[in-house]
């Protein structure tokens, strides 16, 4: 049985929002490595963390903005 444009959707949605929760997963993963990194510094991880930091939080606010809009499609 084929599956509704409908059920489609939010299967798609499904899917953004899991993606949307991995990137603000990962943010937070990476914040909490780099305060205990405050006890022992490691200058070039702490700039490799910061540079992942940047770009998985720049990823979670365009999921965030792509599941917006297709939120819209599907309602």
């Amino acid at each position: 049985m084929e599956k509704s444009e409908l059920e489609l959707n939010e299967e798609v949605l499904r899917k953004l929002e899991d993606i949307k929760n991995s990137c603000q997963s990962l943010v937070e993963k990476i914040g909490q490595l780099q305060v205990d990194l405050f006890d022992h510094p490691d200058k070039d991880l702490e700039r490799s963390l910061d540079k992942l930091n940047n770009d998985f939080s720049k990823n979670h606010a365009h999921i965030s903005e792509i599941c917006g809009i297709f939120e819209q499609k599907v309602s």
